[in-house]
């Protein structure tokens, strides 16, 4: 498996990936794009125009101060199939820090089960090697037990729970060594 960026190329293969998330069963508590959000711009934006609002989220001079700049990831198997997405968030500002955490990811819902999420978070990890940074928060929900598994195989060490009074929903804190 890889990870790369978005290309023009990836539209017909993007545009079907998002139609299976729409189509997808939802998960009680989990929203189809949880952890992706990037992929439900799709809904309002051409393509090329959601291509240009991808390279702009990676330039921390185009958003807002609370927020960071980040990439989108395409998780690419070994037959060259687009399996999931998965987003690394650059700064550390203050929402991803107290439950948002620093990575989010998706497995497309026909892929799902097959331990590709484990393997796009690690190579996802591999990102933060050059960056001064000693280790990352990833978060997920309480109820989420796939997603919790994926963060522990993969070095997350649980440091506490957050109640999001928001959302409503408790959050659990992973810190993962880079």
């Amino acid at each position: 498996m890889k990870l790369r960026e978005v290309t023009k190329q990836d539209e017909e293969e993007i545009i079907e990936m998002y139609k299976e998330y729409v189509i997808s069963e939802l998960i009680p508590g989990i929203d189809r794009f949880e952890g992706i959000r990037d992929l439900e711009k799709l809904e309002k934006l051409t393509f090329d125009d959601w291509l240009e609002d991808l390279k702009r989220n990676k330039h921390e001079e185009n958003l807002p101060e609370s927020y960071s700049p980040h990439t989108l990831y395409l998780a690419i198997n070994d037959n060259n199939k687009i399996v999931g997405a998965i987003g690394i968030r650059w700064k550390q500002v203050p929402v991803l820090m107290t439950y948002g955490g620093l990575i989010g990811y998706s497995i497309r819902p026909s892929q799902r089960g097959k331990g590709y999420a484990s393997e796009m978070l690690k190579l996802a990890l591999n990102k933060f090697k050059n960056m001064n940074i000693e280790k990352i928060l990833i978060t997920c929900k309480d109820f989420n037990i796939a997603s919790k598994k994926v963060i522990e195989k993969n070095g997350g060490i649980f440091e506490n729970t957050y109640k999001n009074d928001d959302d409503g929903y408790i959050y659990m804190r992973y810190w993962i060594k880079i």
